[in-house]
Order: structure tokens, then sequence, then C-alpha cells
């Protein structure tokens, strides 16, 4: 009988030791999960720093020892768990560049066995206004025989042969069960970006590439549902004195003989409308800024032009209204072929509301950004660049070409940083792999 005692104690405690361990492994399986956790938190404390610069003593941070453009952050407080308390540490690098970095370390300490660390590091690259060619934050509809793709700028006009690519993203943030209606002849030579829901083809419309299967009309795997942007109301420029103009309802030369430039470089102008028919034309010859208090239009044969054969290099528009927006007649010429050179900002704020039209037979090589605008490109002729409104739509027998250099023009409203690098850094602090662990302050005590 004691012989079977024993034999059932070491059986029981052996039971137990294993209960135990089983139980201390599981709750450092979780308090794995639980350093990640506070990492990614110290992370995204990181960026929202980097994003809206509030990388202050008020906001707990500091300058890295020996530093002037580094600041670190640790959290202590606030990370009380049963049986484990937690905290975070964060350093962000080139807080005020156009590239920062932070790495942040989440620690869980369990007492009496070895704290739980996890590290990782991400990098921020400013997002760019133009990055994609038609975005909308509703409906974005491609109606009639509309054809969308992308060209290179930096090669020359578009061209079917020569110059068309299939880069081109078209996008909504709208969270409606139909964000993007492509109609039964319309074709996106691209990809298409949503929230989530899918868009809707026509019988005959297409969304493909290079890439395509042959008899495809619909390429899933150029379809994302992952897309998310922010759309800043846009005010008007600031620096320097707008000279201001009469009603301009007759042919205009911009900037006129005897006017002087801002300190930025740029002539800036200011009047109260812009109403041009018959044969007139506004044409600009130098960096101008116009700015419109009401609506903007062309009708007849009248024209935009943006440069010359003696200015092309020099010259550049920027339109700002919160006013209605029709250019038709003979549309724009833009000389420098460069669409980052001409820009309509639609300064409507919400709840106002604008309208953007291109009509007729016009082509328009520039950039339009109205988020509180309903813009439509409508008529035979060739949109190229890149658009950002409310709702957007292109139809009739239009054609939209997005310029892929686009996506590297910097603009000032490109005040928010994306993430472009994500790791985990899990090798020996200090070895010089691509993802040893930081041991820099605020780190140096952890590793």
């Amino acid at each position: 009988m004691l012989v079977l005692a024993a034999v059932t104690a070491v059986i029981a405690s052996s039971f137990l030791f294993r209960s135990v361990q089983e139980a201390k492994l599981a709750g450092r399986t979780l308090f794995q999960s639980v350093a990640l956790n506070l990492a990614e938190g110290g992370l995204e404390e990181g960026l929202h720093a980097a994003n809206s610069s509030g990388y202050t003593v008020a906001n707990g941070w500091a300058l890295a020892t020996g530093s002037t453009t580094d600041y670190i952050k640790t959290i202590t407080t606030g990370f009380t768990f049963q049986q484990a308390t937690g905290a975070v540490y964060i350093r962000l690098d080139g807080a005020a560049s156009l590239a920062p970095v932070v790495i942040a370390t989440g620690v869980v300490t369990v007492p009496g066995q070895p704290r739980i660390v996890k590290q990782l590091r991400i990098a921020g690259v400013k997002r760019h206004l133009w990055s994609n060619g038609v975005v909308s934050r509703g409906t974005l509809t491609f109606s009639g025989s509309a054809a969308i793709d992308s060209y290179d700028s930096t090669v020359g006009p578009w061209n079917s042969a020569t110059n068309r690519t299939d880069r081109i993203t078209v996008a909504s943030a709208s969270t409606a069960l139909d964000p993007v209606v492509v109609g039964s002849s319309a074709s996106i030579y691209g990809y298409v970006a949503t929230t989530g829901a899918d868009p809707v083809v026509g019988s005959g419309g297409r969304i493909f590439g290079a890439t395509t299967p042959s008899g495809t009309n619909v390429d899933t795997s150029r379809i994302r549902k992952d897309f998310t942007s922010n759309f800043p109301e846009v005010t008007t420029p600031t620096t320097g004195s707008p000279v201001a103009i009469s009603a301009v309802s007759s042919s205009l030369t911009l900037p006129r003989g005897g006017d002087t430039p801002g300190t930025n470089g740029r002539y800036i102008y200011t009047t109260s409308s812009v109403s041009l028919a018959g044969s007139n034309n506004l044409r600009i010859r130098g960096p101008v800024d116009l700015i419109v208090t009401g609506n903007v239009s062309f009708s007849g044969n009248s024209a935009l032009t943006v440069g010359d054969g003696g200015t092309s290099a020099t010259s550049s528009f920027n339109l700002y209204t919160p006013g209605t927006i029709s250019l038709g007649g003979n549309g724009m010429i833009n000389y420098t072929d460069d669409p980052a050179k001409t820009t309509f900002w639609g300064t409507a704020a919400s709840p106002a509301t604008q309208t953007v039209t291109l009509t007729g037979n016009n082509s328009f090589t520039g950039t339009i950004y109205a988020p509180n605008a309903t813009i439509t490109l409508t008529g035979s002729g060739d949109t190229s660049g890149s658009v950002i409104g409310q709702s957007v739509t292109v139809g009739g027998n239009g054609k939209f070409h997005y310029d892929t250099r686009l996506a590297d023009v910097q603009t000032t409203l490109d005040t928010s940083f994306r993430i472009s690098a994500w790791s985990e850094l899990t090798g020996v602090a200090g070895s010089g792999t691509a993802f040893a662990r930081d041991n820099r302050v605020p780190f140096n005590t952890l590793f």
C-alpha cells in the first residue's frame, strides 16, 4: 500500500508540475502578444508625432542624447495586467524629415520570470497627393466609351503605341455598395481601389492590364479593397500681396508687363470672375497664381493656354476658386506638356459644394483638386494628369491618361506620412545584421 501511495504521489506531482508549466507557458504566450501590441501602439504614437509635429516636451518627448533631430519617449505607467505590467519605449529618428523612422519596443514584466520584449521598426514616407489617377470621396463613374490608362510625361505626350501603360489607379473612398461603376463600353487599363466593395462593371466593361489573360474582362488581381485617403480642404495662397484685376471677360495675358512677382517668385492676381467666349483667350506666360472669388467659364472658341514657344520652361498656372469651373470652347492648350504645371484648386469649404466640368472636344493637361466638387469630364477630348473630387464622372468618348510622374510631385497638402516598410527586430543587438535589435537610447537598458 505504501508503494502504491508513493507511486500515486509521484504521478500526481508530475501532473501538477506539468499543469503549472503549461499555465506558465500559456501566460507567456499571451504576454508575447501583449508585448507586440504595446510595440505597435508605440509605432502609432511615433507616426502620429511625425504627422502632427507633436514630438514636444508637453507630449512626453525629449531629444535623444547627442542628437538634434531624433526624439525619444518612454511610457511606463497605465499598463497594468493581471500578473504583469507593461511599458513602451519609442524612438523617432529624423522627426522633421521627409522619411522619418520609428522604432518601438513593448516590454511585459512578469514577477519571477524573464521579461518579454518585442521591438518593431517602420519607415515613413510622405503621402503624395497625385499618387493615384482618379480619386473620389463618393461615387466614381465611367460611362460611354471612356478609356482610362497611364503614360510617362518625361517620355513625351501620351501615345497609344509608344507611351501607354497600365499603372493608373482609380479609387473611391465611398462606403456605398457601388463606389466604382464601369459602364458596358468603358475600360480601365490599370487598377481599381475601393474601401471594401466590388466595382460594378457592365457586360462589356473592362478592368485589365498588360498581363491580363486574353478574354478576361474583369481581372480581379487588379482590384484592391483596402483604399483609404484624406481629403484636406484648400485655402488660397497667403504668400505675397495679390494684384487685383477687373473681371476677365476679354483676352488677357498674365503676367502683365510691369507687374512684379511675390517673394516666392510667382505672380499672384485676384479677380471676381473669368468669363471668356468668342475667340478670347487667357494666356499664361510665366509662373502665375489666379484667385477667382466667383465662377470660371470658357465657351465658344475661347481657350486657356499655358506657355508658348518661348515661355514654356517658366510657365505654370494655379487657379483657385470656390465657384463653378466650366472649361468648354477650345479647352486648354498646355505647351509645357507637363500636367504638374497646371492645377485647378477647388476652394469650396464643406458643406459648400462646387461643380467642375470639362466638355466638348477640348483637351486638358493638368491636375484638378476639388474635394467638395462634382467633377464631370465628358466629350471626346483627352484629359492628361490626375483628378480628385467629391464625385467624378468620366463619360462620352473621353480618354483619361494618368501621368505616372505625378506620383513624385510634392504639394503643400502632402502633410501626412504613410508606412513604407515594417519589420520586427529579433537579431542580437549590435550584431550589425539587418534585423538586429536597436540598443540606442531609450532601449539601452533593455538589450
